[in-house]
């Protein structure tokens, strides 16, 4: 990554202080661990708008679950917004409001502000707290733990859990790819 789109870990802890916590979506919690995928699809769909769910998933050589995936974790951030396209009424997706402000941002305060979005959600904020306290990510029971204490949507089995912590891990670590030492 360019040095020159990093921050460092005061704005981070910044970030972290002043972001407010939003109220879990009624939304399944992601299941999307490459968080550059997240953000590729928002630069697919700032390009073109709307684009269909055949589309994604042929541009990225997905299959159709996968392509939900990615385009669900894009709505759990509240920067993708699932629907039909009103004249060949094919479902897709396309940025919402917010999505198209974060889009329009240079791309320092766009990193920042994908941090800010995932941060907002209590699970992803207390692990990334816990990795910058101790040093290193933590086990995959304790980020299970803080889950459960999240009161994430339709996450209802511990092997679904314990499957979604890879998303926290994933995206925790990209966030902490944005940081320089």
């Amino acid at each position: 990554m360019d040095e020159g789109i990093r921050f460092n870990l005061e704005a981070l802890s910044e970030i972290i202080d002043t972001t407010k916590a939003v109220k879990e979506p009624e939304i399944p919690f992601p299941q999307a661990d490459s968080f550059e995928r997240v953000i590729n699809l928002c630069e697919l769909l700032k390009q073109k708008e709307f684009t269909t769910k055949e589309e994604i998933t042929q541009n990225y050589d997905f299959d159709g679950r996968q392509t939900d995936y990615y385009s669900n974790a894009g709505k759990y951030l509240g920067l993708i917004e699932i629907g039909r396209d009103p004249l060949t009424r094919q479902t897709g997706c396309f940025l919402t409001t917010k999505g198209k402000q974060v889009f329009n941002l240079s791309l320092i305060d766009r990193q920042k502000e994908f941090v800010k979005q995932i941060v907002s959600h209590k699970a992803f904020k207390e692990t990334l707290k816990l990795y910058l306290d101790n040093g290193e990510m933590s086990e995959k029971g304790i980020i299970v733990e803080i889950m459960k204490r999240s009161k994430l949507h339709n996450v209802n089995t511990d092997t679904t859990y314990f499957r979604r912590a890879s998303t926290i891990i994933g995206w925790i670590n990209w966030i902490i790819n944005q940081t320089e030492e």
